[in-house]
């Protein structure tokens, strides 16, 4: 059986899922939900990777629901009905509700939603709020109005040279503590761990930012002293690399002390805080990164200024 990571099943993929099996139409569910069409395509095509089947298959009029599809919709239109049950609002207000859409980095995708949802709540503010990991399409998905705003953690020169005059590029926290994460019998843990060490090893790759291609200040630490560094995956959900690491000899570094904390549930998993002077020898190479928030730059939309003050606080206080 397929292992299915829900991590990466948001709430609007699941509505598109019980749209779609009960008007057939890709169009008419754009209507409904009020997204455009490319989004409707660019979330099938991640459900249907995610449940390894197509789910629908395309007839002349529409789209039609596969036995699998018909399996999966009454559990997915629970789910969907008890998330609009949270909804206190009156149904004569539902249309005029604006709907955001926040990409945030995929290690701490987990600190946002609780607490913008709850200063949502206490400021009654009548928007709907949907959170999804940052990805290598996220920021044209933000300069294609699909996604509202992001936050990813990157270099902040890079970004500028990414972004147009419509969006604002704004830095908000700079990263300068690196965690080491492995095996808890793992055998660096039997050696001194200096950036020379930490090299030997299989690399695990975290950073998401708005160039994917960018290094992360491991990398340009190793390519500066010569150093041939095994870059083995990239990962940017934290239980997936979790448990990737609970089974391999990868190691990796991680500049968020939210997810160094989470190491105290995970008895199979070693964290510290590198050295000072490790950090310092490679930061005196390669900049920290920081975390970086682009958004458009409506400095009359009261909502979305709003929204871009809460995700700042969030971000300075939590990440």
């Amino acid at each position: 059986m397929k292992h299915i990571d829900f991590e990466k099943l948001d709430l609007l993929s699941l509505m598109i899922i019980v749209g779609l099996c009960e008007n057939k139409s890709a169009t008419h569910v754009s209507k409904i939900l009020n997204v455009p069409q490319s989004k409707i395509s660019r979330c099938l095509r991640n459900v249907r990777t995610i449940f390894g089947n197509e789910l629908f298959y395309r007839k002349k009029y529409g789209l039609i629901p596969n036995e699998y599809a018909k399996r999966i919709y009454p559990i997915a239109k629970e789910i969907v009905d008890h998330a609009h049950s949270f909804n206190n609002l009156a149904n004569n207000q539902q249309n005029s509700e604006r709907w955001f859409e926040v990409a945030v980095p995929g290690l701490v995708t987990y600190l946002y939603p609780k607490a913008l949802m709850q200063s949502i709540r206490n400021e009654d503010k009548q928007f709907h709020l949907n959170i999804v990991p940052w990805n290598n399409s996220t920021l044209q998905g933000i300069m294609d109005g699909e996604i509202t705003m992001g936050v990813c953690c990157g270099n902040h020169q890079d970004a500028m040279k990414l972004v147009d005059g419509q969006y604002e590029i704004e830095s908000l926290k700079r990263l300068e503590d690196i965690f080491l994460i492995c095996s808890s019998k793992h055998p660096l843990l039997q050696q001194e761990i200096t950036l020379e060490s930490i090299a030997k090893f299989p690399f695990i790759k975290t950073d998401l930012g708005c160039n994917p291609h960018a290094t992360c200040p491991f990398e340009d630490w190793c390519h500066r002293n010569e150093i041939q560094l095994d870059v083995e995956i990239s990962i940017s959900s934290v239980s997936s690399l979790f448990n990737y690491l609970e089974e391999s000899q990868a190691v990796c570094l991680v500049p968020y002390k939210s997810v160094f904390d989470l190491l105290a549930d995970v008895p199979t998993l070693h964290g510290c805080k590198l050295a000072e002077s490790e950090t310092m020898r490679m930061f005196g190479i390669a900049e920290p990164k920081t975390v970086e928030m682009v958004a458009p730059t409506d400095s009359n939309d009261i909502e979305l200024n709003w929204l871009k003050q809460k995700v700042r606080e969030v971000t300075q206080a939590l990440v």
